[in-house]
This record gives structure tokens, C-alpha cells and sequence, in this order.
């Protein structure tokens, strides 16, 4: 028997987890101002189009409306892009150059605004840095500055127009990476700087110094995007100095916490994959080492694509007993037939997937500008359960299997990464493997009855039910018909159009001696006969388990219907 003292204390922890679940809102209280936090837990991305949306002239309130917007929510941090890879600087810099300072004709309608923005403030005498420096404080958040490590990734004489590119970018020819022979270089673009030559590191490092020391911000973020930073020939040589000026800018961050009395955290976002780091030469074993960083991002293959299962197991290793906090990005661009961006309950399930493993937070690489988060119907009720594993326990989630392709135009399609594991080809009597990460424990849930239902589905292309026989299992045992449901999307009209042509769902509604284990799940799925009479590759294009909640036991959300 279940010791009473032992079942209240359960009970009573799993509590708070109960007010988030897809059967009712939130009561998001907002605690608007408030002493600062220690450190980064959730935090949201905003680059320098944060205002395009807002016709000029532009009220001070405009500019931090970003701030506003998330304050009292979970998120304690805002990062932002103030130095984008083009070389300018969305501010009036004293050792760079402002966006659109160098323009002769504006060709370009939304960096046009943001020039337009960009003068007002100035001659206004708003300091957009400041601004938000001072507006995170008032609500209790942190804000991270963060500027390009690596400049001039599509950087032409033709693209001054767009008001994004310096004149160090544009007049440096000598100083490009230049074309590369090696393979993994052919989606990479020829014309960034290679930041072997000492001038384009004395470049980056005084604009990093100037956020660090002439304003309020919290630190600054390293925001590594199209690497390598050098040809890859050049990588084990260029690896040592890119560590070299990590040491250079933390002593810069050192002594700027000194003169200001506020701590000055360095950051860096990597790509997860361990791989990735040799290839690009990112010595992240010696930063940790050594204390050059206080966090780094963990991000995936494309950082603006959806991802909920960034494998982060080397990278916690590493960091174990460290001073070095890790944080995990979400990208938000889900390409699906009904929706471009994923809904609260596939974001609620990255994060837990990343507090399993070990990160100590969580934050989404998508850009408020000024508005609501569009994608998320109640932004407010969205974020809250991001910042709590407690609450994430009992979150409504979809655990879905990466099926994304990467983006090789803008981040390289050299790197090792995390390849899309769907779609999967299907012939007869040859098993296809498919790993599945969910976080929860969904027997200790069941036990308390506060688990309604534990899906796994699996969409299958060109498939007739009918006329050919599958075998699903998961972790090694077969799930039975009397579990399954058969959607059949084969010409299914949506408000968006044709739904997943030819597609079926084969849904199992799982029992409990089928429920996937909290980790590294494997869906098998094997073609047992097919239909002689057609000539269609049988592709499987989407795994995911989708679970439900119940507030607390014995509790339905709509028990009464007469």
C-alpha cells in the first residue's frame, strides 16, 4: 500500500503541473517588474527587423515593445541581433558603421524602413542598445547583445542597396575566404570574410567590446552562423585564433563587469553535433576547459527549422561540473501542410526533450518583432510552461520525428549534422527503423491517472489499407489492430487545400504495457505484402506520438453534454 505521506507529497508536487493541458487556457499571472534573474533560462531571439512591420515615425514605446510583450511570461531573456553579418550596426556605433549610413539608392523596401527607423533614433537621441538594456531591467529580463562572428556571406557591390552591408564588407576583397575546392564548400558562399586575417578580428572584437563596455547589456552572444569562418584547408589553422580571440573578448567582458558592477556573461550558439565542431574547427572541449564561455546555444543542423530532437549528450558531458550553462535553440519553421510554424503543444515537447537530456534552458529562434509570436495562438499561455520541467510533465505534447531538410543555401550543406530521418522508403520485407525521443514518463502519469491518451501515428504515402499489410512496432514489440484507427487522407480537402495526397495515418491508441520509454525510442515498420497491381514507391513521411493530460484524476474537461 501506498504510504499516505509518500502519495500527498507526490500528489502535491505534480500540482502546478496541472494547469497546463490543451483542455483549458492558463491563468498566466504577469509579474511585470522584478529583480533580474541569475541566469538565461528561456529566452527569445529578435534581429534587427524588429520594427519593419511598424510604419514611421516611430513613438520610444515602439521600440521596446518586444519587452513588453513577454515580460511576465517565462521568458527572462531577450537576445538581440545588433550587429548582422553584413557589418552594420542597427545603432549609432562609434567604432562601425550604421545600417544604411553608406546607401546611395535604397533597393530594397524593407531595409529601406529600417533605415528610415534607424535615423529617427538617432536624431531622436534614442540608443536602441540602451533602450532595451534599460526596458529588460524594469521587467525583470535580461538582454544579451549579440553581434555576427562571421561577416559577409552574400556580400556584393550590387547589394548595397539593401543598406545591410558595410563598407569594410564591401571594399575587402583581399580579406574573402575566396573560392573553395573542397565538397562541403559548394553551398557556402566564397565571398565572406575569412577571419584568419588578423583585420577582421580586430573587426568583430571592437564591436563586441563596445556592447560589452559602453552599455548595461548582460553579455553578449557569439552569433556563429555560416561556418566555417575560413576555407575548409584553413581549418586547423584558423582554430587556435578563433579560441585565441574567445580569451581576448573574455577578458574584454571581464573588465567591463568590473567598471560597471554587473556581470557580463559571454555566450556563443554551435551547432550541436559534435562532428560539426572539428569540421568547422571549434575547439568547444578547450572553451569549456578553460572558462572562456558562460553558456553556450546548442542549435540544430539549420537553426530556423524546426527541430525537437537536438542531440545534446557530448556537449552535457563536457560541461558536467563546469561553470558553463547549456541552452538549447528551437527553430520555427515547420513546412507542414497545414501549418508553416509548430504549435505550442510540438514546442512544449522540444523543451522537455531538452531538459531530459540536461540543458538548462530553452529559448526559440524566431523573431516577436513587435507583434505577438503569430504562430502561437495564446502567446502567453505558450511560453509559460517553457521555463518549468515541472510544468512540462503534464503539458499536452507531440513528440514528431525531424522530416525538415536542411538549408544548404544560407548554413552549408558540408557540415555534419542532424539529417532529416524521414521520409523512409518501404519495400517488402525490408524493416525501416525510425528513432522517436519523448521526455515523459508515461507510466508514472497512468498510475495517477492523470494521463488521457497516448498516441503513435505514422503517415504513409501512395499505401492502399486495404490491399497491403504492415507491421508497426515500438521498441521491438508489435502494436496490434485492436489498438488501430486508419485515417485516410488519400484525397482529403482542407481549408489549405488538398491535405497530404494518398497519405493514410495508421493511429495506435497505446495501452500501457506499449508506452514509449522516457529517451531514445525505436519505431520499426516493415511492408509484409504489396498491392502487385501498382508502381508507387511506399514512403513513410511522419512519425510522431501525440499525448494528452487530464488536469488531475478522474477529471474530464467536458463530462456533461445534456
Amino acid at each position: 500500500m501506498l504510504n499516505r505521506r509518500r502519495f500527498l507529497q507526490r500528489v502535491g508536487a505534480a500540482a502546478p503541473a496541472s494547469m497546463v493541458s490543451a483542455a483549458g487556457g492558463l491563468a498566466a499571472a504577469r509579474q511585470v517588474d522584478g529583480a533580474a534573474p541569475d541566469e538565461p533560462r528561456v529566452f527569445l531571439r529578435e534581429d534587427f527587423h524588429h520594427m519593419s512591420g511598424i510604419a514611421p515615425p516611430l513613438t520610444k514605446a515602439d521600440v521596446t515593445k518586444t519587452v513588453d510583450l513577454v515580460a511576465g511570461t517565462s521568458v527572462n531573456t531577450l537576445i538581440f541581433q545588433l550587429a548582422p553579418r553584413g557589418g552594420m550596426c542597427i545603432y549609432e556605433t562609434r567604432v562601425g558603421q550604421m545600417h544604411g549610413s553608406n546607401v546611395r539608392k535604397w533597393n530594397h523596401a524593407v531595409n529601406y524602413r529600417d533605415g528610415l527607423h534607424v535615423r529617427q533614433l538617432v536624431r531622436e537621441g534614442w540608443d536602441r542598445p540602451q533602450l532595451f538594456c534599460d526596458r529588460c531591467h524594469e521587467k525583470g529580463m535580461l538582454f544579451f547583445a549579440s553581434a555576427h562572428l562571421n561577416l559577409g556571406a552574400g556580400a556584393a557591390e550590387q547589394a548595397r542597396g539593401t543598406g545591410r552591408l558595410s563598407d569594410f564588407v564591401l571594399d575587402s576583397d583581399h580579406l574573402r575566404v575566396g573560392e573553395d575546392d573542397d565538397p562541403r564548400a559548394r553551398h557556402i558562399s566564397p565571398v565572406r570574410l575569412n577571419f584568419i586575417h588578423p583585420e577582421v578580428r580586430e573587426e568583430r572584437l571592437r564591436i563586441f567590446e563596445e556592447l560589452l563596455s559602453r552599455y548595461t547589456t548582460d553579455g553578449v552572444e557569439v552569433h556563429s552562423e555560416v561556418l566555417p569562418i575560413c576555407r575548409f584547408d584553413q581549418v586547423s589553422r584558423c582554430a587556435p585564433l578563433l579560441t585565441r580571440w574567445l580569451q581576448d573578448l573574455k577578458a574584454i567582458a571581464g573588465k567591463a563587469e568590473r567598471e560597471q558592477g554587473r556581470r557580463k556573461r559571454v555566450y556563443m550558439r554551435i551547432p550541436a553535433n559534435p562532428r560539426a565542431w572539428q569540421a568547422a574547427g571549434l575547439e568547444v572541449p578547450e572553451w569549456i576547459s578553460e572558462g572562456l564561455l558562460d553558456g553556450l546555444i546548442c542549435a540544430s543542423t539549420d537553426p530556423e527549422v524546426f527541430d525537437q530532437d537536438i542531440d545534446i549528450s557530448e556537449v552535457v558531458s563536457l560541461a558536467r561540473g563546469t561553470s558553463c550553462r547549456l541552452l538549447v535553440e528551437c527553430g520555427t519553421t515547420l513546412k507542414k501542410r497545414r501549418d508553416d510554424k509548430p504549435t505550442a503543444r510540438l514546442l512544449w515537447a522540444a523543451a522537455a526533450n531538452a531538459y531530459q537530456q540536461g540543458a538548462a534552458g530553452f529559448g526559440i529562434n524566431d523573431m516577436v518583432r513587435s507583434q505577438q509570436l503569430a504562430f502561437l495562438k495564446h502567446m502567453e499561455d505558450a511560453l509559460r510552461p517553457l521555463g518549468s520541467p515541472e510544468l512540462l510533465e503534464t503539458a499536452d505534447k507531440i513528440y514528431h520525428v525531424r522530416d525538415q531538410p536542411s538549408n544548404p543555401g544560407n548554413f552549408g550543406s558540408g557540415l555534419p549534422g542532424f539529417d532529416p530521418v524521414l521520409p523512409k522508403p518501404l519495400e517488402v520485407g525490408q524493416p525501416q527503423e525510425v528513432p522517436l525521443r519523448v521526455a515523459d514518463d508515461l507510466r508514472r502519469w497512468h498510475a495517477l491517472d492523470r494521463l488521457r491518451s497516448a498516441r503513435l501515428r505514422v503517415r504513409i504515402n501512395n499505401l492502399e489499407p486495404s490491399l497491403n499489410r504492415l507491421r508497426i512496432e515500438l521498441n521491438g514489440k508489435p502494436l496490434p489492430d485492436s489498438m488501430l484507427q486508419i485515417t485516410d487522407l488519400n484525397y482529403r480537402f482542407i481549408k489549405e487545400g488538398v491535405a497530404y495526397q494518398g497519405s493514410q495515418i495508421y493511429e495506435y491508441r497505446l495501452s500501457p504495457e506499449y508506452f514509449p520509454v522516457p529517451g531514445e525510442n525505436v519505431v520499426k515498420v516493415t511492408l509484409l505484402e504489396k498491392d502487385p497491381d501498382v508502381d508507387l514507391l511506399f514512403e513513410i513521411q511522419d512519425v510522431d506520438c501525440s499525448i494528452e493530460y487530464r488536469l488531475h484524476r478522474h477529471f474530464e474537461p467536458r463530462p456533461i453534454e445534456y
